[in-house]
């Protein structure tokens, strides 16, 4: 069964793309963990060069 949604294409594109990161983070493998991983490393040793805010 199909249903007509009110999301442009793009808007799902961006939801199956953050779904599909969401599961490589959490799996902690690919390159955006890598580089999460690396930059919560560098945030803990020196918080001067911290890029993001943390809340």
């Amino acid at each position: 069964m199909t249903q007509k949604t009110d999301q442009s294409i793009e808007d799902r594109n961006r939801v199956r793309a953050l779904r599909r990161a969401r599961r490589y983070i959490r799996a902690n493998e690919g390159a955006l963990a890598r580089l999460l991983n690396t930059y919560a490393r560098v945030s803990t040793l020196d918080p001067t060069r911290r890029v993001w805010a943390e809340q």
